[in-house]
């Protein structure tokens, strides 16, 4: 489960505006200083104090206040969705309190744990024990869908989601429906999201833009250019440029 599950303290120390871009894990965020919200355009959103953002299919801003710390829960959406009884595609693309679903109580202690372990100093872990109690794990159904997951990973997201779907032995609309439920995204969605996360392993060890498409697995440049513009907002160019020096330090 560790794989599944990690934890870390974030701390602001400056008002701050940053984007968050489309990752593999859905988070968890409890705030023991300050306050964060969520910005859309004109319009900003000041989020519950445990809050929960989903997979996201585009870039997400958000804004911190002086001196926010918050606790930081990276959690897959496959384990995620057998602690709670809404479907995943409910929070795909949004930013919800915890409360919207777990009990009020629960989400107090959650609080307070929290609150505690940042007065005492302590480390994030003995906190994760905490939560990974509150939250129960259900038995796993649809075991599919865990396959399938690994099978677009390990094929880097080129696959074709009606052979995946003939080779698990499942009809096609199981496995949209069974991914829609569990991670919160189509498989094809899916795909993409893998493919578009490749491009920062491979920055690194990648000659020019064209040879990174290509290793990360985009059958031509248009394709590469159009699906990153959708999950950031930029160019590849423009947001290398901008982004370049802090690639292997980014946390999204």
């Amino acid at each position: 489960m560790s794989d599944l599950i990690r934890i870390s303290w974030s701390h602001k120390e400056s008002p701050e505006a940053y984007t968050v871009l489309p990752g593999e894990e859905v988070v968890i965020g409890i705030q023991t200083k300050g306050r964060i919200s969520v910005h859309s355009g004109k319009q900003s959103k000041t989020l519950a104090k445990a809050g929960i953002t989903g997979i996201l299919r585009g870039p997400r801003t958000f804004f911190s206040e002086k001196n926010t710390k918050s606790l930081l829960v990276y959690i897959s959406p496959l384990l995620l969705s057998r602690m709670i009884s809404v479907p995943m595609d409910q929070i795909s693309d949004s930013s919800l309190s915890l409360e919207d679903l777990f009990s009020k109580e629960m989400i107090s202690g959650l609080i307070a744990d929290c609150e505690e372990a940042d007065w005492k100093g302590q480390e994030s872990t003995p906190t994760l024990e905490k939560f990974r109690l509150l939250l129960p794990v259900k038995e796993e159904k649809e075991k599919f869908v865990s396959e399938a997951v690994l099978r677009i990973k390990s094929s880097m997201g080129e696959i074709a989601i009606k052979g995946l779907a003939s080779d698990l032995g499942v009809s096609q609309s199981s496995l949209e429906r069974g991914f829609r439920s569990r991670v919160g995204l189509s498989p094809k969605e899916y795909a993409g999201l893998v493919r578009f996360r490749n491009i920062f392993k491979y920055y690194n060890s990648s000659s020019s833009l064209t040879e990174l498409a290509l290793e990360a697995g985009y059958y031509d440049q248009a394709h590469f250019i159009r699906e990153f513009k959708k999950k950031t907002g930029f160019s590849p160019k423009q947001w290398f440029r901008q982004n370049s020096s802090s690639v292997s330090d980014l946390t999204f």
